[in-house]
């Protein structure tokens, strides 16, 4: 019974709610403008240094630390699986890293600096509004988050000390101190809510320094913000390949995995955190601190001889073979050849545009399925490869250029760079005009709305003859077969009659009122010109072709 004569304090929620909401904006921008000054090649460096579980688990650390995200760094490793530019090994990696790159944030506010988040807010806001370069905007925004995420965690916890005065709140963290599953599933929801372990660690740190919450409690919410952060790569994965749900569902595995071994010895580790904490002097939100740390280290010590196994098993719970094929990585044009063996430079660059064009051909024939099957992770896929593509182009274009200045091939003059260059160039519009279809597409299914069944065989006939026609000039390209191209101008010819004959349809089906004026209706004619488009540049990429050769030859 609740002492009369006592008088409750005022929490004033509205306080805690707001210094939670800037310590989430803090959270943010910290985010963006280190990922903003590390560049905008995240995807890249994540994929080129990648090569073995060791550094996949390193560059999981630093991105993460990086993007003060283990989220977004599994998001991103999951997304290159499922373009196929990365191994489910490699995924599993940065899943692993990633665990230990999140607790740099608690590692921080267990220094116990909020007095200094005024000042960081002024200094990062005036480098935000004043500085006209750009790196020194990131920096602002860097130093800004860094300000904001320490002002609204002081807000936080002036208002959280206040709690221990309540009898009820007393009572309910001595239930949980006997209750310990209790706390490990509260804290799980409380991550999945807020979709931040982050923040669920630095609630955990306040909650911590009132002295109304032990180690032990500290550590459940600990192991729990762990598995809070597994629901994002499971809903991530859903409906991809099949290495895209086992890397999923290996971050599930690993981290509920860790949470229930750490459940089982949560006591004598408990004891083992508040000694270490001891010893180096530290505040009480360092003890957090040094308990997410060091949990997450001996998990990813601990887990590494046991992912070859875990590969193997979760190949056997999701079985299937990938949709997509692991991609090679991008053909590395040696610049060496340029001087030594021009020919073989020639070659390379041939090697590097069809790895292009295959690129661009499984982004049509994924497009065509995200028109069928509403599936927005066929419109993910369209992206990283239309990424892949971009990359392959600046490359080939940039080895070009070099090898056009050597002079070393008489050869390979002007004329011949050019429509070398020409050809790589078509082949990027192809793959640009393709992400204009998949925006098409989703602005119709975001609305809710659906092509005709006359209107949609009419659209997948025109892919059928788009892709023969991309496919037919690629295969000029590898056989040189210059008899193949001139058929394939009259079967573009064909494409652009079949073109105007659909596009009269349509209009029909609205005359009739057969078609509704919808998204669907309005973006149709533009869809069929696009495709007609990508026609026109797979006859000119095979129309370059034979400059090149002849002048090589």
């Amino acid at each position: 019974m609740v002492n009369q004569g006592f008088t409750q304090p005022s929490i004033e929620i509205g306080i805690i709610l707001g210094g939670f909401a800037l310590f989430m904006i803090g959270v943010d921008f910290l985010g963006e403008g280190l990922t903003e000054l590390a560049g905008t090649k995240i995807n890249y460096y994540i994929e080129k240094y990648t090569n073995n579980l060791f550094m996949s688990m390193l560059v999981g650390a630093i991105i993460t630390a990086i993007m003060h995200s283990s989220t977004a760094a599994t998001v991103i490793s999951i997304s290159l699986v499922r373009a196929g530019m990365m191994s489910l090994e490699q995924a599993i990696g940065i899943s692993i890293g990633a665990n230990l790159g999140t607790t740099m944030t608690s590692l921080v506010i267990g220094l116990n600096i909020e007095e200094y988040g005024y000042y960081l807010v002024f200094l990062g806001g005036m480098m935000l509004v004043f500085s006209k370069r750009k790196k020194f905007q990131h920096i602002g925004k860097v130093i800004f988050g860094f300000g904001v995420l320490f002002v609204g965690l002081e807000m936080m916890s002036e208002k959280l000390l206040l709690i221990q005065e309540y009898p009820q709140f007393t009572q309910f963290m001595e239930s949980l101190q006997g209750h310990r599953w209790l706390a490990l599933a509260g804290s799980t929801l409380a991550t999945v809510v807020i979709n931040s372990s982050t923040a669920t660690v630095g609630i955990t740190q306040k909650l911590f320094a009132s002295g109304e919450m032990d180690m032990i409690v500290a550590s459940a919410f600990v192991f729990g913000s762990n598995v809070g952060t597994t629901l994002t790569a499971v809903l991530v994965s859903k409906g991809g390949s099949a290495s895209t749900k086992r890397a999923g569902w290996f971050h599930v595995i690993y981290n509920i995995l860790g949470a229930l071994i750490g459940m089982l010895i949560i006591v004598p580790y408990s004891a083992l955190i508040t000694s270490l904490n001891q010893s180096l002097s530290g505040t009480p939100e360092m003890g957090v601190a040094l308990n997410h740390f060091v949990f997450n280290l001996a998990s990813l010590i601990l887990v590494i001889p046991f992912v070859s196994w875990m590969v193997k098993l979760l190949e056997i719970l999701i079985p299937g073979e990938d949709r997509i094929k692991t991609q090679e990585k991008l053909i590395e044009l040696d610049e060496n050849l340029i001087n030594v063996f021009p020919d073989a430079a020639y070659q390379q660059v041939k090697d590097a545009t069809i790895q292009m064009s295959d690129l661009v051909l499984e982004g049509l024939k994924t497009s065509q399925e995200y028109l069928n099957e509403k599936d927005p992770e066929h419109a993910d896929v369209v992206y990283q490869l239309e990424d892949l593509v971009n990359r392959a182009d600046t490359n080939i274009t940039s080895y070009l250029l070099k090898l056009a200045k050597s002079g070393f091939s008489p050869q390979f003059d002007a004329i011949a760079y050019t429509q070398a260059l020409n050809m790589v160039k078509n082949y990027e519009r192809m793959s640009d005009l393709n992400i204009n279809l998949v925006r098409f597409y989703s602005m119709v299914y975001e609305e809710d709305e659906n092509f005709t069944d006359e209107g949609l065989a009419d659209l997948n006939m025109m892919y059928e003859l788009m892709l023969d026609i991309a496919m037919r000039s690629q295969n000029i390209l590898i056989e040189e077969n210059e008899s193949d191209y001139i058929r394939l101008l009259k079967d573009e010819e064909y494409l652009d009659l079949i073109e105007i004959k659909y596009r009269n349809q349509h209009f029909n089906r609205l005359t009739e009122g057969l078609d509704e004026t919808t998204i669907a209706s309005s973006v149709y004619v533009d869809i069929l010109g696009t495709m007609e488009r990508i026609g026109d540049h797979s006859v000119s990429a095979a129309r370059n072709v034979f400059t090149v050769i002849k002048k090589h030859q």
